[in-house]
């Protein structure tokens, strides 16, 4: 009886540090997810896995990059807003997995194709926020922080 319960109690403790952290999806004006996961990073098979949830599209909606609620000029509160967003979206989940050593990711959002990307990027790359490139980055930093700090994608670094 300790056992599964000192076993609860450690996966509780992880869940809810994991939970704590995004999982990069919006580059400018989107919603971030919450990661669930994240196992064998800085490996040839890291991978993270995030899905959306209320504290997600709360954030969204009081930011309002879409001018939906009355704050902001459009016809939702907050509240409803929200709703909209979790009845729409709020079962989605993401995927992401790199290959640390090659430089590559691989993301697959809830729907359409999957995204990749391969680091470092060259010098002209655009990371413009309408590029979609920035969640990418972001991902792979959080995916393998020592190819990531090799190729100076961290800042400080």
């Amino acid at each position: 009886m300790r056992i599964s319960l000192l076993s609860m109690v450690v996966f509780t403790f992880a869940m809810s540090s994991a939970q704590a952290e995004d999982f990069p999806l919006a580059s400018c004006a989107g919603w971030d997810g919450t990661l669930v996961s994240r196992t064998g990073t800085d490996s040839r098979a890291a991978v993270m896995e995030g899905n959306v949830n209320q504290a997600n599209f709360q954030e969204y909606c009081e930011r309002d990059p879409g001018y939906e609620t009355v704050a902001h000029g459009g016809k939702l509160t907050v509240e409803q807003c929200v709703a909209m967003y979790l009845k729409e979206s709020g079962k989605d989940s993401y995927r992401s997995t790199a290959d640390c050593r090659k430089g590559t990711l691989s993301f697959f959002p809830a729907s359409g194709e999957p995204l990749r990307a391969t680091f470092p990027l060259p010098e002209d790359a655009d990371v413009s926020c309408s590029s979609g490139m920035p969640p990418l980055i972001k991902q792979f930093t959080m995916l393998c922080p020592k190819a990531a700090r090799k190729f100076k994608m961290l800042e400080g670094e």
